[in-house]
């Protein structure tokens, strides 16, 4: 089997916490949890997302939007649509 060896710098300490988290998780090593994470993103069964959570409503402001759409949807709202933007601006001006 044609190996390499990964380093990657990281401080001891760092290190000793993620490993008993993996630990915690099942695995037997934290290289055998990296391994699994290379070969899942190799395979693209995981997307990391770099930034801030989405933000998640309330089960009340759900059902409030959900009943907004429906409202769109039905055509009870009352909405207006434009055919470009020059109109909008002016509709929005008076």
């Amino acid at each position: 089997m044609n190996t390499t060896i990964l380093q990657i710098p990281v401080t001891k300490s760092f290190r000793d916490q993620v490993s008993e988290v993996v630990i915690e998780m099942g695995f037997s090593s934290l290289q055998d949890y990296l391994r699994l994470v290379m070969k899942k993103t190799l395979t693209k069964e995981i997307d990391v997302t770099v930034g801030p959570k989405p933000i998640m409503l309330s089960a009340k402001n759900a059902k409030r939007y959900e009943k907004i759409v429906d409202d769109y949807l039905s055509g009870k709202s009352k909405t207006k649509s434009f055919d470009n933007v020059d109109e909008m601006m002016d509709d929005l001006m008076k």
